[in-house]
């Protein structure tokens, strides 16, 4: 006997479908009883099943039709086509539609007010989230291309040992997280975020070995260098604390070197950005490059190898601010931040990165196609307990954006005289072009490193 009638959310709705159409062949009457609802129940979902199955209204068990559900109607129809052609949306930028619909319906009366908003949002399980790397641009079909007819012959002479991925990534190293988790009365501001910048190059293999770090700072020898004998880490540096063409090449052949001490020979993939395009005879490693505009869904450091590395970085960076206050700093939280040396910010990083575990590598070759094994169970990177989980990871992704490698001209310049156009720049986009006088910065022009 069916219990007594209660209301459903349309997730649960959705369920009872599911499970009705998973049921063999009988009466209406018998299903209901096997679903444990009533027959009335079962035939108003079955008549409302396009409905259900199209709602998005989550565990919400009674809809109430907002003021105009015309405009509404029409403003749920505008967000669904605009996310489908992956356009971000705003909040003001949704509620001006929605007022250009409300004019267009004729709803003249029909404010577009916060307190609508908010409910509309409610109603129709509309949420916020942030847009991560680059994978909805990347040329899925260039990947695949390159994986079924490259990817196969390329890696026949060679071990899942031998196989290996190099990227670079750059780290603000005493950037603190914007939010914090604090009480209402507390009327604090934030401070502005330290960009004091590193770059560290990762390089790891398909079977999960790690190589030391190379990292690239912008003084040659800082104070906090002067009593250290030996680093642990590839240490060098320059005024923009960027990878360039002479590290790379000599970053390659010293490998190259030792390589050939242990008989080994490698195959390396990098992205192809213009430092490490280079001419040069390689012994033990032969350099191969991933496809254009596909590292975000196929190179394995970009698939969260770096991310994860990074996790444990501002982990353990949150974790010494706080050591400090415990142990009697009274200094602001920033002004910690800001005396984290060099030293500090590469001893934190050799920590983190010697923190990833070899499963966790391997997964990530897996996840862009390189490697074809069963997936291992992942092990996440918690955040300090100060910290929430959005505000940690909006932390440790706060530097994606930042340049890493030098940018090159490769056409003719315009000899300093006037502005560049967009032909006469690099392909791989940037907001200055090293080849023109540094006085002609490119103004017109908003550029994303690929």
């Amino acid at each position: 006997m069916a219990g007594k009638r209660k209301s459903f959310s349309m997730n649960e709705k959705r369920n009872l479908l599911e499970a009705y159409d998973k049921l063999p062949k009988m009466s209406q009457r018998d299903a209901a009883a096997k679903l444990g609802i009533h027959q009335a129940t079962l035939w108003s979902l079955i008549k409302q099943r396009e409905t259900v199955m199209k709602a998005n209204d989550g565990d919400r068990k009674r809809r109430r039709p907002g003021k105009a559900p015309a405009v509404e109607a029409a403003l749920v129809k505008w967000i669904d086509y605009a996310r489908s052609r992956n356009a971000p949306l705003s909040g003001p930028l949704v509620r001006e539609k929605a007022e250009s619909l409300a004019t267009s319906l004729g709803e003249e009366s029909f404010k577009v007010s916060s307190g609508w908003f908010e409910r509309f949002k409610k109603r129709e399980n509309i949420v916020f989230k942030k847009l991560h790397g680059e994978a909805a641009e990347a040329d899925t079909v260039s990947r695949d291309e390159w994986l079924e007819q490259q990817w196969v012959r390329m890696r026949q002479e060679y071990s899942e040992e031998s196989i290996w991925n190099a990227d670079e990534t750059g780290i603000y190293f005493r950037a603190l997280p914007d939010g914090t988790l604090t009480f209402k009365s507390d009327n604090k501001r934030g401070g502005k975020k330290s960009k004091e910048r590193i770059t560290a190059m990762f390089a790891c293999s398909a079977a999960g070995e790690k190589k030391e770090l190379f990292v690239i700072g912008k003084s040659q020898s800082p104070r906090c260098f002067k009593h250290v004998r030996t680093l642990p880490v590839r240490y060098a540096a320059n005024a923009n604390a960027w990878m360039t063409g002479a590290l790379f090449m000599e970053w390659l052949k010293d490998w190259d070197r030792k390589l050939g001490q242990e008989r080994k020979s490698i195959l390396l993939l990098v992205d192809n950005c213009s430092a490490h395009n280079l001419k040069t005879t390689l012994r033990n490693i032969r350099l191969e490059f991933l496809p254009k505009n596909t590292t975000s869904i196929l190179q394995p450091c970009d698939q969260g190898i770096i991310r994860t590395a990074k996790a444990y970085f501002r982990k353990e960076m949150a974790r010494s601010v706080l050591r400090q206050i415990d142990e009697g700093n009274r200094a602001a939280a920033a002004d910690i931040a800001k005396k984290i040396s060099l030293l500090d910010a590469i001893l934190m990083l050799r920590d983190a990165w010697a923190d990833v575990e070899a499963s966790t590598i391997r997964n990530c070759w897996r996840k862009g196609g390189l490697v074809m094994s069963p997936e291992e169970e992942p092990t996440p990177v918690d955040p300090p307990a100060e910290i929430s989980t959005d505000e940690f990871e909006q932390w440790f992704e706060s530097d994606d954006s930042t340049p890493v490698s030098e940018i090159t001209c490769l056409k003719k310049c315009t000899g300093g005289t006037a502005e560049p156009t967009l032909s006469e720049l690099c392909p791989r986009t940037a907001t200055y072009c090293a080849v023109i006088r540094p006085k002609h910065f490119v103004s017109n022009f908003i550029f994303r490193l690929q």
